[in-house]
């Protein structure tokens, strides 16, 4: 018996593209300071784990301008309620969409994604308790901030009756997420 690997399995293919195409990729891949094969691994990744969701479940992009001067004419109590309510239900059809089964991993996931995509710098740390802790990183104020906390913190005790911790201030939200 052969001993199970922990890397995944890869397999090699050949892709046709034009020329431009291809030194573009290879000028981006330099700027990022990540291989060629890294940085199309990670276009393909967005891809499948987003873009390819995101017009079937009704998103739409929009410029942050837009979004802060919509959320400037808000009051706060406005944000908690579209969050909670709207937004929760519309997060849960996506989550849906996107994994049929829902565990607090593919809760996980589907957040790594939403966060990558929509370009909020975020870290993520696994603590020694098995807790998922997010730090979110944007500039767009303490309305984004109680916009963010309401659908994540609603979504996660309407899926799995736990609550999270979210700590929050004008540019950053800590997310810490039980696994057990």
């Amino acid at each position: 018996m052969q001993p199970k690997s922990d890397s995944p399995k890869t397999e090699t293919i050949t892709f046709r593209l034009k020329s431009n195409v291809i030194k573009d990729l290879k000028n981006e891949s330099k700027l990022e300071n990540i291989t060629l094969n890294s940085l199309v691994q990670k276009i393909l990744l967005n891809h499948l784990q987003w873009e390819r969701y995101e017009r079937k479940a009704g998103l739409l992009p929009m410029t942050k301008p837009f979004l802060i001067e919509m959320l400037k004419r808000l009051d706060e109590n406005d944000i908690i309620q579209i969050s909670q309510n709207i937004e929760k239900e519309h997060f849960r059809g996506i989550m849906t969409f996107i994994n049929d089964v829902q565990s607090i991993e593919n809760f996980i996931e589907v957040l790594r994604s939403w966060l990558t995509v929509s370009w909020m710098q975020h870290t993520i740390e696994v603590k020694n308790d098995g807790t998922f802790s997010f730090r979110i990183q944007h500039d767009l104020g303490i309305k984004w901030s109680l916009y963010i906390k309401g659908v994540i913190s609603e979504l996660f005790e309407d899926l799995f009756k736990k609550k999270i911790k979210i700590s929050m201030n004008e540019t950053t939200l800590s997310i810490d997420i039980p696994m057990k």
